[in-house]
């Protein structure tokens, strides 16, 4: 029944007369022309698709390289400039943009922006484009500062902003979208972990510690750090140094070959580097670097090459004596038999075997080159006869005054043969000014900008302990193996501070202002650290 239905049907269709066809024929053309086009319309979107998509990518990695070139510039730039930093902060800003510009991003040189650096900081520190501070490793933060600083920030934009000279970033196929370029920015900070600036310089390599740092002592090193060459590691005071946590240290940073207490990793140096005057925007501004190498004593190696006439030729670091007196260089000012200065005088430059010894409150010793102005203003103290003690250069009490002076401490050649001491105390006033650092400088060569210096040969130590009016402008040198003991309120305590090593006891306040003398070359060990 169903075959005869099936084979009636098409029975039916192949007898269906001319008007039955034909609106067959209409039926399957009206039925296919509504899907007529639609692969046309959906090649045309997938191809819309793969061109933005091809763009993007294509924009994409342009930017991302033309980003790549900019950090490349910042890090470069960044890096330059902080091997100069400490040495001379406002040269590295310029090298650091000079650094820039030698490096292209997008067609176009990068250019870091000079903006003047308030000191103190205030302001948006994102908004300047180069910034020099300091880098605290514990915390991992960068600190704007023109105090001592150990590190170079630098930001290269892209902007609209920025003008024609750093526009944004060009897109090729970001028009298509309406976008035509887009801003980029990339940040680097360098750091400096050398001993360069070093304005509190410990020369010995085997004292045990090389640097003691006991009760509360303040210590503010402006412009400069605090190196420490003792390469001993041990126990709390055998270490290379020891650091009382009730110090404060207020200054660019303390480096020290050997080991040091507190450990590194200790929460006291949150306190101890808080310093004198506080911290900077909530952050300490000192920290501890260890793994540092041994410094040469850079003064002895100055007057090397200065090749000054008075110095040891070998060593550097002590005058040539005796010869410099018995060829009369220095006369001798002092004869046998008489007494020591012990009340007020004027001094003329020459050798004083017997030394000085001030300990009468109101007593006055002025040394004063302009009384012999054929004779280098050095004054050369002896230590005197072996019955008086505590000769050399001693006051305690009365004052010593002398503007465009070197005040050198050794024996008293010929005259007992007693070493003399530095020893600088009492309530009187202390104001000495090196030949260097006087308003009209004698031509000393590597001798002009030192105001205190020790034989080396000596065997004592020295002594300082402020109390009333202390000033001393230029280089307080004490050569290594001398050990030099600081307490009291001393005030300014000099340009530089260069011993073998050094105790720092009690309440003692000391300020050495640092003003970038006898430093190292531009260093090599600048790290990418952001």
């Amino acid at each position: 029944m169903k075959r005869c239905e099936h084979e009636h049907g098409s029975s039916a269709r192949r007898n269906a007369g001319p008007t039955m066809k034909r609106w067959i024929r209409i039926h399957r053309r009206e039925k296919h022309r509504h899907t007529q086009g639609i692969a046309l319309v959906w090649t045309a979107i997938v191809l819309i698709v793969m061109v933005g998509v091809l763009g993007l990518s294509i924009d994409w990695g342009k930017v991302v390289w033309n980003a790549h070139e900019i950090q490349n510039a910042t890090d470069a730039a960044a890096l330059a400039g902080a091997q100069i930093v400490k040495t001379d902060p406002i040269k590295a800003v310029l090298r650091t943009r000079d650094f820039a510009l030698k490096n292209w991003a997008d067609q176009l040189p990068v250019t870091l922006q000079t903006t003047p650096q308030p000191e103190p900081f205030v302001g948006n520190a994102s908004a300047f484009d180069i910034l020099v501070g300091r880098w605290v490793r514990y915390n991992q933060t960068f600190v704007p500062t023109l105090d001592a600083p150990t590190a170079v920030r630098a930001i290269a934009r892209r902007e609209a902003a920025q003008g024609a000279q750093a526009p944004p970033l060009k897109l090729v196929f970001g028009p298509i979208f309406g976008t035509d370029t887009v801003d980029a920015a990339r940040e680097a900070v360098a750091w400096c972990n050398d001993s360069s600036a070093s304005g509190f310089l410990c020369l010995s390599s085997s004292a045990t510690p090389g640097l003691y740092l006991s009760g509360s002592a303040d210590v503010d090193v402006d412009g400069g750090g605090i190196h420490v060459n003792s390469t001993t590691i041990g126990r709390n005071s055998n270490d290379g140094a020891w650091v009382s946590g009730s110090t404060l240290l207020d200054c660019g940073f303390i480096n020290v070959v050997g080991g040091i207490t507190p450990p590194p990793d200790s929460s006291d140096w949150v306190n101890i580097f808080k310093g004198g005057n506080g911290m900077v925007q909530g952050f300490p501004v000192c920290d501890y670097s260890d793994g540092v190498t041994h410094i040469d004593d850079p003064l002895a190696k100055r007057m090397l090459l200065d090749g000054d006439p008075y110095v040891d030729p070998v060593t550097g670091d002590h005058l040539e004596l005796p010869d410099l007196i018995q060829n009369g260089t220095f006369p001798t000012r002092q004869a046998t038999g008489d007494a020591l200065i012990t009340a007020s005088c004027s001094l003329a430059p020459g050798y004083y075997p017997y030394g000085i010894r001030l300990t009468t409150a109101g007593e006055t010793v002025t040394l004063d080159p302009t009384l012999d102005p054929t004779v280098p203003p050095i004054y050369i103290f002896g230590g005197g006869r072996p019955s008086d003690p505590a000769c050399g250069m001693y006051v305690n009490g009365g004052n010593l005054i002398g503007i465009g002076v070197t005040c050198y401490v050794t024996k008293s050649y010929g005259f007992g043969e007693t070493w003399g001491v530095t020893r600088l105390m009492g309530n009187g006033t202390v104001r000495l000014v090196s030949p260097g650092d006087n308003a009209i400088p004698q031509d000393l060569d590597g001798l002009s900008g030192i105001a205190v210096w020790q034989d080396p040969a000596n065997p004592n130590f020295a002594h300082l302990n402020g109390g009333g009016n202390f000033a001393i402008d230029g280089v307080l040198y004490f050569p290594d193996p001398i050990h030099v003991r600081l307490e009291g309120d001393l005030g300014q305590a000099g340009n530089q501070i260069l011993c073998g090593s050094a105790e720092i006891l009690g309440k003692a306040v000391i300020s050495v202002d640092y003003d970038n003398r006898n430093n190292s070359a531009p260093s090599n060990t600048a790290f990418l650290v952001k």
